[in-house]
């Protein structure tokens, strides 16, 4: 009888060890993007020429603001418009730049994120070369591009208060920009 029961308990072992390896399933995310843009625009900070998606506002105290829609200067870039990137440029053609990103409670400014810890009661206003605020959402004066040089789209980013109290902390904002070429 133990002759017996030995290949059967074996076989009990590879019916259920090869049952648990046909049993793993799972899911495959695919994660990318179509996009017809065929001309790479450069964030650059004017001092070192450094490009990066970071413009760096520096500190500002809370007690500075007090009142509404006072303004700060946190720092200037530029959105340079490469000579050699592809971008079909003939001479005569501008650019406009639309920002968009979480809105304040005006609708016009860029809010700063929200969360525990977080700055309370300023936003971001984007000012482009004629000095005028680029609201939310709205186009940029427009810049004349080269088509032989870089195009450099300069822009002053401030901070703004949104109520006569600011409270202290980190004021992060995060703001699209699309580059319309006419």
């Amino acid at each position: 009888m133990k002759k017996k029961l030995i290949p059967l308990t074996l076989a009990l072992l590879t019916s259920v060890t090869s049952h648990i390896v046909s049993a793993n399933t799972g899911t495959i995310n695919f994660v990318g993007k179509i996009d017809s843009s065929t001309c790479p625009i450069e964030v650059v900070n004017p001092d070192s020429q450094a490009t990066s998606n970071e413009v760096k506002m520096g500190t500002v105290s809370p007690s500075r603001f007090t009142a509404i829609g006072q303004e700060y200067l946190g720092n200037d870039f530029i959105l340079r418009v490469p000579a050699d990137a592809g971008c079909n440029l003939i001479p005569g053609n501008v650019g406009t730049v639309t920002f968009t990103g979480t809105a304040d409670a005006s609708g016009n400014f860029y809010a700063t994120k929200s969360y525990t810890g977080a700055a309370k009661g300023v936003a971001i206003v984007i000012k482009d070369r004629t000095g005028q605020s680029v609201n939310n959402g709205t186009q940029s004066a427009e810049y004349p591009l080269s088509d032989t040089v870089a195009s450099d789209m300069k822009f002053d980013a401030y901070y703004v208060s949104t109520a006569a109290t600011v409270q202290p902390g980190p004021a992060d904002a995060d703001v699209n920009f699309l580059v319309t070429i006419n």
